[in-house]
């Protein structure tokens, strides 16, 4: 897909906004948000920004603050924690005892 069949509408602040294209195997037309890092791949690639009015921007759903952060206090999870959580996915006794299930 070329640069120019690309569509990239961006908010006020200049770093979000949606990007839309019409798909190649359907010939629908599809919107999508974009948030910063897909703005600077989309603005890399050759995509043209325009500024869009506050108005037209898909809403997305905002969570509150104590669904972001439901515990302050927590340790921060960390690298380590996301290997050990995927070496426990690969254990399948593990999980079965996790959840009481048969092995």
């Amino acid at each position: 897909m070329a640069a120019d069949e690309i569509s990239l509408r961006l908010d006020a602040s200049g770093d979000r906004g949606e990007y839309g294209f019409v798909c190649p195997e359907c010939s629908d037309r599809v919107k999508k948000p974009a948030n910063r890092k897909t703005v600077a791949l989309l603005i890399a690639a050759g995509v043209e920004p325009a500024l869009t009015d506050p108005e037209e921007m898909i809403e997305r759903p905002v969570l509150p603050f104590e669904d972001r952060c439901p515990d302050p206090a927590a340790r921060v999870f960390t690298l380590d924690d996301v290997i050990a959580f995927h070496y426990l996915l690969e254990d399948d006794t593990a999980i079965s005892e996790l959840f009481s299930l048969e092995s």
